[in-house]
């Protein structure tokens, strides 16, 4: 039948939490942070409320028991000290001794924390590690330089592991953090000055409070002087990685976030898992190790903050590549974390849409052709681009079609869409027409839209007398099938286009398909429900996954159920069963949920 029809494989590492706390995660927090983001989706103003009111129930984030405020064990020295709001009317000039640290016997700062760094020569090296040891003196820090050889001056500086010859990459960070032998390294990607407003005891004591593993802050840009708060939240929809500043969850003045901007304090054995596999330069190395915590599972099981008055001094515009953000980071420089991530969509801040076709991501449509699963949209793009261009060179030739079967159910069901989980697409033309199909359009097929018409079959005993043909059949006389490389098109010529029957109306009925208005049956909604019974607007896939002969065969009359279960050895998005839901189109159109 004409169907209603559904390696780029990742394999995400396992990265567990803050050891600090026997995290798996507080499961209120994953909880209380799924329906935020719910609360944030949803458009129905009683489903907002209600999400509220459960929200309120929750209260606020639940924190782990902190080791400030827990009763000291007399066997161990707490990695930080406890810190208190005093009266800020007594620092009303600069505001900035407010908060006032109690005196105890902690682990000293430098036996916890190594401050990894990287510089491209030896002077702007040098320069970036006499300003920490202002604030710093005894902190032991590793230096990577991107020149050949270590000067003098860089020989000399005390307390500093330097390793030349380097490259601002993944496996570069990874490296200096092997090298490292403290609980916590202090990852300062991008970092070009320092003072103390990079209050390192800051960002321990919010990871010994509130339980987090990771623990970043604002931007400053330098020289510039332009200020970020850094903190961005992320979506994996549809093949399409989003990442938009902002954030919705916040406690003790540090925002949640997905993906941070700035450097950070993070535990080195959490680190290494977490980077362990990254050869990307820039930020989409950081952007691969902050989704593999959110994307592999679903559950957040890094869980990041931003502390705004925390404060890092990181390359501006003069510094040339290494100021680039995620924003500012070309195209090219994200091709390869869309194959690692299995994209081939990323969208970032400031209208930046970078978009690729299967074959630059390396994505096999094939692969997708499965039950449970739904296809990346640039598989879909190229079955548009074959069945527009023949919709095209058929109006040019005055060749009469319209859409039918599953191809017409897509645009009716996900409103000018194909269907999610398509295998083909279906269309009837006229079989009158037939040279001129087989002639000069099967041409322009192949020259200008690199597909290929096969060979025409007949369907009746008639062959190509279609007059014949017409009086006796109910259904196609003759059949093309058109291919791209991923594709088949079953191309039907008929004797009878039903889509003039215009029942006293001066035009054909059109629909949307992909942007391109083409020609359907008079009631496009009450050909599919006649066709596929009354669900036409649930989600039922393909007749192939349900290994059923036939598209006839009545599959589809039935209430809406679960998506069929998805392959274990899809990444967790690409699976229609727990992303999507078995009823609505928004959640398949483009749109920044």
């Amino acid at each position: 039948m004409r169907s209603s029809g559904g390696s780029g494989l990742c394999q995400f590492p396992k990265i567990s939490g803050n050891d600090n706390n026997g995290i798996g995660h507080d499961p209120l927090y994953s909880v209380r942070r799924k329906l935020t983001k719910a609360f944030r989706a949803a458009r129905s103003g009683e489903t907002r409320l209600l999400i509220e009111e459960t929200l309120q129930i929750l209260g606020p984030i639940q924190k782990k028991e902190s080791n400030l405020s827990a009763v000291p064990d007399a066997k161990q020295r707490p990695e930080v000290c406890p810190e208190y709001w005093g009266d800020v009317r007594g620092d009303k000039v600069y505001v900035e001794d407010v908060y006032k640290t109690v005196n105890c016997d902690r682990i000293p700062l430098e036996d916890l924390v190594e401050v990894l760094l990287y510089a491209d020569s030896c002077t702007d090296g040098k320069y970036l590690v006499d300003r920490i040891r202002v604030v710093y003196p005894n902190i032991h820090i590793h230096l990577a330089l991107g020149a050949k050889s270590v000067e003098k001056a860089c020989k000399e500086l005390r307390n500093v592991r330097v390793y030349t010859h380097q490259k601002d990459n993944g496996a570069m960070w990874l490296r200096l953090s092997r090298f490292s032998t403290k609980k916590y390294v202090l990852v300062g990607r991008n970092m070009v000055d320092f003072t103390h407003y990079t209050d390192i005891d800051r960002m321990l004591r919010v990871i010994n409070s509130l339980g987090v593993d990771v623990v970043g802050g604002a931007v400053r840009l330098e020289p510039e002087g332009r200020w970020y708060a850094g903190c961005y939240q992320s979506t994996i929809r549809n093949f399409t990685l989003r990442i938009h500043p902002g954030h919705d969850q916040s406690t003790q003045s540090c925002a949640y976030c997905d993906y941070i901007a700035s450097p950070f304090v993070i535990r080195r054995s959490l680190f290494q898992a977490a980077m362990k596999d990254s050869l990307l330069s820039g930020p989409p190395a950081f952007v691969r190790m902050f989704m593999d915590s959110i994307q592999g599972t679903g559950d957040q099981t890094v869980r990041t903050v931003a502390c705004v008055d925390v404060l890092f001094h990181v390359a501006g515009q003069v510094y040339g590549s290494r100021s680039y953000g995620i924003a500012e980071t070309p195209k090219s420089g994200w091709v390869e974390l869309a194959k690692q991530l299995v994209l081939n969509r990323i969208v970032l801040p400031g209208n930046i849409d970078h978009q690729w076709t299967c074959d630059e991501v390396d994505i096999k449509c094939e692969t997708y052709k499965t039950a449970g699963v739904i296809l990346p949209g640039c598989c879909i793009e190229e079955l548009a681009s074959c069945l527009k261009g023949f919709l095209a060179l058929a109006d040019e030739h005055n060749v009469s079609n319209f859409l039918v079967s599953g191809t017409l159910l897509g645009t009716v069901k996900i409103y000018g869409g194909f269907l999610p989980w398509e295998r083909d697409a279906d269309l009837v033309w006229d079989a009158y027409k037939f040279r001129v199909v087989g002639g000069p359009i099967k041409t322009k097929l192949q020259e200008v839209y690199s597909c290929e018409l096969g060979p025409l079959e007949y369907k009746t005993k008639f062959g190509l007398d279609i007059k014949a043909c017409s009086r006796i059949t109910n259904n196609s006389c003759i059949y093309h099938p058109l291919r791209s490389k991923s594709w088949r098109i079953e191309l039907y010529g008929d004797p009878i286009i039903t889509a003039n029957r215009l029942w006293g109306l001066k035009n054909t009925t059109k629909v949307n398909l992909n942007g391109m208005w083409v020609t359907s049956p008079p009631n496009p909604g009450r050909y599919v429900r006649h066709a596929y019974g009354d669900n036409i607007l649930g989600h039922i896939q393909h007749w192939l996954d349900y290994g059923l002969s036939t598209g006839w065969d009545r599959y589809t009359n039935v209430e809406a159920a679960q998506y069929m279960p998805c392959p274990p050895r899809y990444v967790r998005y690409s699976c229609l069963r727990g992303n999507y839901l078995p009823h609505g189109n928004i959640q398949f159109q483009d749109f920044p949920l």
